[in-house]
């Protein structure tokens, strides 16, 4: 009884070992892919995919996967209290030619807070990046719910960054909800708000993908957008 015990145990750690292995590797293996880099025609029609929440353990690398395998950037809006526990999902976003953003902290609505607080949400997020990403500089704020007034404006320093699109994918709808909101009502120069913590997202981001593509769509991150939409 005793040996089949043991067995059984020996079993169970080779199991998670290679889980664990799975995914570590995973990680490891996409930070050495090529950053995703395109040249944009800004005659032709263009959408920025933006992600907000994560980054999430589960969904972000399946995402990140699919911008990979279709080449398109994307912005991430990160919550800084989700990125000590993800800090090489971090890197491998930054790595793969994405685009940074803040949203919070603790991802509180910011028009219940004061200015104090307002300013200390964004400034743990920006503490808690440069941990793991020295470098990087986060251009743009997304408040959480898009709530904002004239007291969160004047607290924070960066940019707000909306979005044009919701694609709804925080009621958790099904996946083919997600792709038809998005695609009936996309328009050039489009900011699509997505939430890379659910599967539903996962199986409509690559379907919307395709189609837009088809019609013609280019793919930027939010800062390539504003950049241009500046000039």
């Amino acid at each position: 009884m005793k040996r089949k015990n043991i067995l059984f145990c020996g079993i169970i750690l080779i199991i998670i070992a290679a889980i664990v292995w799975g995914l570590f590797g995973g990680i490891h293996r996409r930070l050495n892919r090529s950053a995703i880099s395109v040249q944009i025609d800004w005659q032709k029609p263009v959408a920025a995919l933006t992600f907000d929440d994560g980054p999430h353990s589960e969904y972000t690398p399946q995402i990140l996967d699919i911008l990979y395998e279709q080449q398109v950037p994307a912005t991430f809006f990160l919550v800084g209290e989700n990125l000590s526990e993800n800090k090489l999902l971090v890197q491998e976003i930054a790595a793969g030619g994405h685009e940074i953003g803040s949203h919070t902290f603790s991802h509180p609505d910011l028009t219940t807070l004061d200015s104090y607080a307002i300013q200390n949400e964004i400034e743990q997020t920006k503490e808690a990046l440069k941990k793991i990403l020295p470098e990087y500089s986060m251009k743009f704020v997304r408040p959480p719910y898009g709530r904002y007034n004239a007291e969160v404006e004047n607290a924070i320093q960066e940019p707000l960054m909306l979005w044009t699109i919701d694609s709804g994918d925080w009621e958790t709808p099904h996946a083919d909800s997600i792709y038809k909101t998005v695609v009936s009502n996309i328009q050039d120069r489009d900011i699509i708000v997505f939430h890379d913590d659910n599967a539903q997202t996962v199986e409509a981001i690559e379907k919307i993908i395709f189609d837009l593509k088809d019609r013609g769509f280019q793919f930027a991150t939010v800062s390539q957008l504003y950049e241009n939409q500046c000039r």
